[in-house]
């Protein structure tokens, strides 16, 4: 049994490397993990108490360490992240074996299946989602503590895993306070145990329970008390008496929740195995397709030979060849698994529920994690009840190449990301070597929608104000907006302030004075937009349209050296391509440094350098103009206008540029007849 232990914990490691390791070099910052950075590089680890004070204090107590020893690295985080999953994985299996110990392959499968579980899609979002990892650790670690109390003969043992639950327990919510429907599943398991006890009576069996069950009951009621009592939390998300104030408000809230309840216990035990896959894994380029395929197919044969090998002849004896008795002893097992499935499942969703949400995938898989422990089980209970064994490693072996190929294309969509935004923001440091503190960002990334404003002040801020600050709040010296409808009203108008203060962060938005920075796909270059002549793609999304007249371009500082980003978080400077030469010329045609636009142009094509956005034609053009070389007009003007309105843009924005600069008469002429007729 103790060699049949080391292969199941050699196999959850192994094969959750597989899963969620191939590409985590890669992936870098994602989404808030921009301003944890910032304000742990600006404020200092200590600054994280400052973070999370307003509704999860206790964060602060695992990013501060993490920050201390990883700084701004963001491959250690998936490392850790990884290692605190596999670390849960473990805990559940070693609950599992306590629990039902002559099922080693059905806790090894169940155990493998929530470790891997597909349905949890933020793993790649390492930084943030440090604290549900490290919660979601704890939350089973303390469970598991549970049990071996229960089970310890002796009374020291019983009271030193007692206490190590209770604080796991207390360590758990202070990472996130939902996570406190693993309750169910602890006490599901103690009601369990003082179940087969040799006692007749029922009363007598549920008394035993009740006070097996006490000394546990500090976990959430010694939270709950502080969290109630003692705390007052900023966020209406996480204020529970708020919440469950609104049942009581609007009584059809409670069918509402039934209704949601039927809802994710059906999304995290049957959609997380499919909507995901289909999501990230399917859409890939082929060659990423096939990578991906190839690596979850070495996943699944890695877990057939191990089962074949070690673990899964136990099963044999765990199907239907076994004698009466033993049948009737395995079918009592499996309800006491498919009841403790529901029960964790039901109470690992219902604090999501209770708190108004929801569990929907992708966006919000996070809320998948407590619950998923209930949701594998009946996975490898009719996995373990099929007749035939190739059958059983068959289906266990595809559903963990599943999992495998989900988590695969989820990562593979997070390096896109990461490597979309790192590109954006190094264009934007080869364009502006400063921004003038106070200017409000207004950015487009290609592809990838930005939903919070620190999306893009975050890496802005990284990069040109990334100055030790010791105040609290921290100040934003370049604030951001997202294009909402009231922020286009705001920058349309020509006016408006606001002064947010989150999470120790402190803004000062000025919608009269905005710098728009758009790109329009991943080939594309960015543009910084001149109000006064805005260059825009027919493909830039409307809202870009409307406030790009608004923007203020003499908000970049011209002078002075380029600042380059900070390798830790930026990674190496990309290649010095086709977009490299568009943002000097764009910088030499705010300068007014016309000679060296066309020396630019024509050592970017002697390399093989070329846009693919006719727009990137437009500083080349407006320096030939200003050159009177009406040969390489000619030639650029076929490039600029390629539709209807493209021409219309160019000739606004020549026109305008004639009125502004002084030209030749043939070049005013040519302006005139050949571009805007």
């Amino acid at each position: 049994m103790q060699k049949k232990n080391w292969l199941g914990v050699s196999i959850l490691l192994v094969i959750s490397a597989i899963a969620y390791l191939p590409l985590a070099h890669k992936m870098g910052y994602l989404n808030d993990d921009w301003y944890l950075m910032y304000d742990g590089l600006v404020g200092g680890a200590n600054f994280f108490h400052e973070v999370f004070r307003g509704d999860r204090p206790g964060r602060a107590l695992a990013m501060i360490p993490l920050f201390s020893v990883f700084g701004v690295e963001s491959y250690y985080y998936h490392l850790s992240a990884y290692l605190f999953r596999f670390l849960g994985g473990l805990c559940l299996y070693w609950t599992l074996q306590m629990l039902w110990e002559k099922k080693q392959f059905s806790n090894l499968i169940t155990a493998l299946f929530f470790t891997v579980y597909p349905g949890f899609l933020s793993q790649s979002n390492a930084i943030d989602y440090q604290s549900h990892i490290l919660g979601l650790f704890l939350a089973v670690t303390s469970v598991a503590f549970t049990v071996r109390s229960i089970l310890s003969a002796g009374k020291g043992a019983r009271i030193f895993y007692a206490i190590a639950s209770i604080l796991t327990g207390w360590g758990y919510l202070s990472q996130m306070e939902y996570f406190i429907g693993i309750e169910a599943f602890r006490f599901a398991c103690i009601f369990l145990l003082m179940w087969r006890t040799q006692t007749n009576s029922v009363r007598e069996k549920l008394q035993k329970a009740a006070l097996a069950s006490l000394p546990f009951l500090l976990v959430a009621v010694g939270f709950l008390t502080w969290r109630l009592f003692f705390f007052t939390s900023e966020r209406r998300a996480t204020d529970l008496s708020l919440q469950i104030s609104l049942l009581f408000s609007a009584p059809l809230t409670g069918l509402w929740w039934l209704n949601y309840l039927i809802q994710d216990i059906f999304t995290v035990s049957a959609l997380a195995w499919t909507l995901p896959v289909y999501l990230f894994a399917f859409p890939v380029r082929l060659r990423e397709g096939w990578m991906g395929f190839g690596i979850a197919a070495f996943a699944a044969a890695l877990l057939v030979v191990a089962l074949h090998w070690g673990v899964e002849n136990d099963s044999d004896t765990e199907s239907g060849s076994r004698r009466r008795p033993e049948r009737v002893e395995g079918s009592s097992e499996r309800r006491e698994r498919l009841w403790v499935a529901l029960i964790a499942i039901t109470g690992g969703l219902l604090p999501i529920i209770f708190a108004n949400r929801h569990v929907t995938l992708p966006d919000y898989s996070r809320y998948t994690l407590i619950a998923s422990i209930g949701a594998v089980i009946p996975l490898a209970v009719l996995i373990e009840n099929l007749s035939s064994r190739t059958l059983r490693m068959t289906l266990a072996g595809f559903l963990v190449g599943i999992a495998v190929m989900t988590h695969y294309g989820n990562s593979l969509k997070a390096v896109n990301e990461t490597k979309s935004t790192l590109n954006f923001w190094w264009q934007v440091s080869w364009r502006a070597p400063q921004i003038k503190e106070g200017t409000t960002l207004i950015a487009s990334y290609p592809g990838s929608p930005l939903s919070e404003d620190y999306f893009v002040w975050g890496p802005a801020n990284l990069i040109y104000y990334p100055e030790k600050q010791n105040t609290i709040p921290i100040q934003v010296k370049l604030p951001a907006a997202i294009l909402s409808d009231d922020a286009v009203l705001q920058i349309i108008t020509n006016g408006g302030m606001e002064t947010p203060l989150r999470r120790g962060n402190y803004l000062e938005r000025d919608f009269s004075n905005v710098l728009v920075m758009i790109q329009t796909s991943s080939n594309s270059c960015v543009r910084f937009i001149n109000g006064d002549a805005p260059e825009l793609s027919q493909y830039d999304q409307h809202r870009l349209l409307l406030v790009a007249p608004h923007s203020r371009l003499d908000n970049v500082v011209t002078e002075g050296d380029l600042t380059t980003p900070p390798a830790g978080v930026f990674g190496e400077e990309p290649e010095r391509g086709w977009c490299y030469t568009y943002q000097k010329a764009d910088l030499a045609r705010q300068r007014g440094d016309w000679e060296q636009i066309p020396d630019l142009l024509e050592e970017a094509l002697d390399k093989g350098y070329y846009p693919e956005d006719g727009l990137e034609w437009m500083p080349f053009l407006q320096a030939n103009a200003v050159l009177g070389d009406l040969d390489k007009m000619r030639s650029t003007t076929k490039l600029v206008i390629t539709d209807k309105f493209q021409r219309l843009q160019a000739c606004d924005i020549m026109t305008d540029f004639m009125n502004k600069e002084t030209l030749d008469d043939a070049v005013d002429d040519f302006i005139q007849k050949k571009i805007c007729e």
